[in-house]
């Protein structure tokens, strides 16, 4: 209501299917990975992330409508006349949280208060991985092995060839370049 209350506003609404009348929001795509990996199950976190990134919709390119390798806020829903088609690409923080969920989720990297954490949750067909950070100033490669096939659980971590006890790599004692060895077991 305006201040004023001689002076009436429109009544604004989005059409059905589009943005929060029916529309489908692509920030919650990442929050189901995120949820996926909290519960341990990082071959479908892995899955949900690929089943939404931009590319895969490259064969339907003429619908969405947006450039192969952009997020966008949403996509209009079955309801709308313009159904699979995605608006506000670059306008929104479904990419941010894209981004956190790949990084900090699935690959398992974040900052936490007693340092960074390496907690990864993939798929139990990856055999590892290797990441470079680049943390508080200090360069940081990460190498991950999982020789039991498991999706989480670390097994060791090391600094520079000094066994860390848990999964938390503390700032004090980092050099300027650092090594990590991640080994996965359940």
């Amino acid at each position: 209501m305006h201040p004023d209350p001689h002076i009436e506003l429109p009544l604004l609404s989005y059409p059905p299917g589009h943005k929060e009348n029916g529309g489908i929001f692509c920030h919650s795509n990442a929050w189901a990975v995120v949820a996926e990996c909290v519960l341990g199950n990082g071959a479908r976190a892995h899955e949900y992330y690929r089943s939404y990134l931009p590319a895969r919709y490259n064969d339907s390119a003429e619908v969405r409508q947006v450039e192969p390798y952009v997020y966008c806020q949403f996509t209009h829903g079955k309801a709308s006349p313009r159904f699979g088609q995605s608006r506000n690409p670059w306008l929104t923080g479904a990419a941010s949280w894209s981004y956190v969920a790949a990084t900090q989720h699935i690959l398992g990297i974040r900052p936490v208060l007693e340092g960074l954490m390496i907690d990864p949750c993939i798929p139990p067909s990856w055999e590892g991985f290797e990441a470079e950070r680049r943390w508080r100033g200090k360069l940081l490669r990460i190498a991950v092995t999982n020789p039991d096939k498991l999706s989480r659980g670390v097994r060791s971590l090391s600094v520079n060839g000094v066994t860390i006890p848990g999964n938390i790599v503390p700032f004090e004692g980092l050099e300027e370049r650092n090594e990590i060895k991640v080994v996965l077991d359940g």
